[in-house]
């Protein structure tokens, strides 16, 4: 059985990594972890809640579901999201494509549970 595709277009918070000698360096003097933590801690509260409430939703689903679904989080502000946002008019976020057709934005988790299963 072939799982189902659900690519998931959302803000996602990033951080800056340097080369990868450098980084062998900042690992090692236990700077990297506080680049990183200084990087996300410069968004606003709002954007780093809905990441995480967007985080628990995905395991949440990866647990539900576990081999019949293939989740792929997409940056809304990368080419590629944005890309996908115009072909799927997706304004808002998080937004979800099931099996690159059927499209749900919103928090809802029944509506997107119920979508996901018609295509079981």
């Amino acid at each position: 059985m072939k799982p189902v595709y659900v690519e998931v277009i959302t803000k996602v918070l990033t951080t800056y990594d340097h080369c990868k000698r450098c980084e062998f360096i900042f690992d090692q003097a236990d700077i990297n972890r506080k680049i990183h933590n200084r990087d996300i801690n410069e968004y606003p509260e709002e954007v780093k809640d809905e990441f995480l409430r967007l985080s628990d939703w995905i395991r949440e689903l990866t647990r539900l579901y576990q081999h019949r679904i293939l989740i792929r989080v997409i940056d809304a502000q990368s080419p590629m999201g944005i890309l996908k946002s115009l072909r799927h008019r997706a304004w808002k976020y998080p937004a979800f494509i099931v099996e690159g057709k059927d499209k749900y934005v919103g928090w809802d988790a029944e509506r997107l549970e119920s979508l996901i299963d018609r295509h079981l």
